[in-house]
């Protein structure tokens, strides 16, 4: 390495570097100058670990110290108390909720629900709503609510949006990343709601026919009373791009003894529209008109 300048030794450290290798300059004399050649400089090579030396792929790099981490997942377990009228309140604010193409979760997200231009009365209802749920469940109460194009409303909270997804099953991914506030990206993932929240205890769901023994009838009754708070029209279902909701609709509807229930969904349309009829038994009318 005799007669080598600084600036050489430079750029071979920044070659070896990008190379995967390091190299250790240990100088025998240290009296010279900046910019004079430098003599007498033992070089030794050191071939790193792979581990060591391993460039993050594009979604690691993107994903930061979280790609270091497990990915968040839910098993629907509902972390609510859902005695008495509590569960009304939970499963009319789950009716509520807008399932386009399913329920979207983001690693460590706080968003709760939004709403489109056309849904301000639907908003305040929602309000109302998830406030009772956090007094009911001991949740803070703080939501943050956020307009943007001066129409579009969303409602935040981590620790009711936690709760609330957590009757969702899923496990999220890299798939698709969603950009946080800090620049850094996030898993996400998409899911529906599952009947099985509908049954009592561990029975299994086949055919979408329920036993009056297993089936949680209330729960059923406050769900389809949310969605049609939110999206009922006349006298059917309307959703946009929610097949999963609108199945589940009908099948609640079924069990609940509803007449004429049947799912009609568009084809070649984008949003596909998804439209549920039924004939209301009393006990669904009052439940679906009562005021809320």
């Amino acid at each position: 390495m005799s007669g080598r300048s600084f600036s050489q030794i430079d750029a071979i450290w920044n070659k070896g570097r990008c190379a995967g290798v390091y190299f250790r300059v240990t100088p025998f004399s240290r009296a010279f100058r900046r910019g004079a050649t430098v003599a007498g400089l033992v070089v030794s090579l050191a071939a790193c670990t792979a581990s060591a030396c391993r460039q993050p792929s594009g979604r690691e790099g993107l994903l930061g110290a979280r790609s270091r981490t497990p990915a968040p997942a839910s098993s629907g377990s509902c972390d609510f108390d859902l005695t008495a009228d509590k569960s009304d309140t939970v499963f009319f604010v789950l009716g509520f909720l807008n399932e386009y193409l399913g329920r979207s979760f983001v690693e460590d997200g706080d968003r709760i629900e939004g709403f489109y231009c056309n849904e301000p009365d639907k908003a305040l209802v929602f309000q109302r709503y998830i406030s009772r749920l956090a007094q009911e469940q001991g949740l803070d109460p703080d939501v943050h609510e956020e307009t943007v194009q001066r129409c579009l409303i969303s409602y935040h909270s981590r620790s009711i949006a936690d709760r609330l997804n957590s009757c969702y099953r899923f496990e999220m991914t890299d798939q698709e990343l969603a950009p946080g506030a800090d620049g850094a990206y996030r898993r996400t993932a998409k899911a529906s709601l599952s009947l099985d929240l509908f049954v009592q205890g561990s029975h299994s769901v086949t055919g979408g026919r329920l036993s009056a023994e297993t089936f949680l009838r209330r729960r059923a009754l406050a769900y389809v009373s949310g969605a049609w708070a939110r999206f009922g029209r006349g006298e059917e279902f309307v959703f946009a791009n929610a097949q999963e909701k609108a199945t589940l609709i009908a099948t609640l509807l079924t069990n609940l003894g509803c007449r004429g229930v049947r799912v009609e969904s568009t084809v070649g349309l984008i949003p596909q529209g998804n439209v549920v009829q039924f004939e209301p038994t009393r006990e669904v009318a009052e439940w679906i008109r009562k005021s809320w």
